[in-house]
């Protein structure tokens, strides 16, 4: 399984943010409970995977209005009547319904060499990349251009896993999303 490298359309809210400047960058953090104790004094002697958290960046160039109205401003609860509203504090991104879904689509569309150097046509797989609990990324600073120049706009997101769900019930873990 493998991401297409290339630029990406992105879909935030059933909105189409614009085209991706150099496609999207995943990170992955991976959470672990480290042991430590008296045999090698505070050194990690094991650890205890706790669980990953995933975030993604795109740079959107000539990015669509009313996608980032909704990237930016997702506490609104659609009360707002400027982008200055700060919101309702206490809302839970997942819970409340913040997240929304954030689909990445590849732009490719010629001839690309595969993974043996080999010329294929389009039909790589994944194409599309769907996460449907997405919102911008606590901390960040998303900026909004008022000026003549292109509205190329950095957005980091992150990403919340759903559960699985097998025969009914649900199980240990979860996903972020598919690829198709």
């Amino acid at each position: 399984m493998s991401f297409i490298a290339g630029s990406y359309l992105l879909v935030y809210n059933g909105k189409v943010c614009g085209q991706t400047e150099n496609g999207i960058e995943f990170r992955r953090e991976i959470f672990k409970r480290l042991i430590s104790g008296d045999w090698f004094g505070d050194a990690p002697q094991e650890g205890i995977y706790r669980g990953m958290g995933l975030t993604s960046m795109a740079t959107f160039l000539e990015a669509d209005a009313a996608a980032m109205h909704d990237i930016m401003n997702p506490y609104q609860g659609g009360n707002a009547v400027t982008s200055l509203h700060g919101g309702f504090a206490g809302l839970m991104d997942v819970k409340h319904g913040i997240a929304r879904s954030l689909v990445a689509t590849s732009l490719l569309t010629a001839s690309v060499i595969n993974q043996n150097g080999v010329t294929g046509g389009v039909s790589i797989t994944p194409l599309t990349r769907t996460l449907p609990r997405t919102v911008a990324a606590d901390g960040q600073q998303i900026r909004q251009a008022f000026n003549s120049n292109l509205r190329d706009i950095p957005v980091m997101f992150r990403h919340y896993p759903s559960q699985w769900v097998q025969g009914g019930s649900m199980t240990l873990g979860g996903e972020f999303g598919t690829e198709t």
